[in-house]
């Protein structure tokens, strides 16, 4: 008899970066809700660490989604974004970041702080990009309301931040693509579930 594989991942997560109340829900607003997806997922506070047990579940995107919620909640994020995370209506992505080689921690710090700049208010992208975005010493992740705009957000890290494209030279092939695959509209699907999201936090 065929056995599903058994796989269990493990998210760090610092006291101080958690919402306080986050032991309290976990149970009902965490634990339950992956339950109802076959998966189990505990919290170990003395470790500082949520590990995802994928129990029969062969669902690669559940499991997915479940490792990205877990993500989320490490960021700081509330329990409010866990079901749309998981059903999908909500889209998140992780983008490690690495100082590259040749560049001191000071330049890279200053080199980092004008992206955030030029993204957040400078061009205002988490507005027409429908976007979120926290902002870590080695991650960047950003929620969406579409898959797409997630992937536009990496794609102008990696040429911008990485890369040696200029900040507008690369915005502005994003939004080239953007027009060329008709994905506009879908930068705006969920938007209002979005926007009360973001009122919680």
């Amino acid at each position: 008899m065929y056995k599903p594989t058994y796989k269990y991942f493990t998210v760090e997560f610092s006291k101080d970066d958690i919402c306080k109340d986050l032991n309290k829900v976990w149970k009902k607003e965490v634990e339950s809700v992956f339950a109802s997806y076959g998966l189990s997922c505990r919290m170990n506070e003395d470790e500082c660490k949520m590990i995802l047990e994928t129990g029969n579940t062969e669902d690669e995107d559940i499991i997915k989604r479940a490792r990205r919620v877990l993500g989320v909640l490490a960021c700081g994020l509330s329990t409010q974004w866990v079901k749309p995370i998981l059903l999908g209506q909500i889209y998140c992505n992780a983008i490690r970041i690495e100082k590259p080689d040749g560049m001191s921690e000071e330049e890279f710090s200053s080199y980092f702080d004008d992206f955030i700049d030029k993204f957040e208010n400078l061009y205002e992208l988490p507005r027409k990009w429908c976007c979120y975005v926290l902002y870590f010493e080695k991650c960047i992740t950003v929620l969406a309301t579409s898959f797409q705009a997630t992937m536009v957000v990496r794609s102008l890290v990696q040429g911008s931040l990485f890369g040696d494209i200029p900040f507008q030279d690369s915005v502005e092939m994003v939004i080239r693509g953007i027009e060329m695959s008709e994905e506009e509209e879908s930068l705006t699907k969920n938007l209002e579930l979005f926007r009360s999201l973001l009122a919680t936090q």
